[in-house]
């Protein structure tokens, strides 16, 4: 699904972003830009685990959901980490471990996109739901997060 890119230099580290359109190679510090990976009609570049993949213009049972502000991604972890202080937002274990993964791992990067499970797409629509739910305020770019995530999960839930 997801393909690693060996760095070219000296064929065993992985690019990592570093900047805006800035990835550097972790074995010998090469450094490629956007415009340097080569990449099929079909494929996409992401970052995943936090190093750089290419990806299939489409894959069955991933949902892509893409943050348009750097501040979505802290946002989505601290909505996640009170959801789970609370203990009333998710319905299942599944659900609290999806969320404690989410929180740990390098799932969601600043920079997007964000290519999620069913499961994940389905946790993160609740504690957003919850967290927005409960605010007094609500600033527009967290809005724009959930609403990206809430028209995926819709996404999803229509027949194929």
């Amino acid at each position: 699904m997801f393909t690693p890119i060996i760095c070219g230099a000296c064929s065993s580290g992985r690019y990592q972003p570093t900047g805006a359109h800035l990835y550097v190679c972790t074995e010998c510090g090469h450094a490629l830009t956007d415009a340097d990976f080569v990449l099929d009609p079909d494929e996409f570049l992401v970052c995943h685990d936090g190093t750089m993949h290419t990806r299939p213009a489409s894959v069955a049972g991933l949902f892509e959901v893409r943050p348009t502000h750097a501040v979505q991604s802290a946002y989505v972890h601290a909505t996640l980490l009170r959801a789970l202080r609370r203990q009333t937002v998710f319905t299942d274990d599944d659900q609290v471990s999806t969320a404690t993964r989410l929180t740990s791992d390098d799932h969601l990067p600043e920079r997007g996109p964000w290519y999620l499970t069913l499961d994940e797409l389905r946790t993160l629509a609740a504690a957003l739901r919850w967290r927005l739910e409960s605010a007094d305020t609500v600033d527009p770019r967290h809005e724009a997060i959930a609403q990206a995530v809430y028209a995926a999960d819709e996404q999803a839930r229509q027949p194929h």
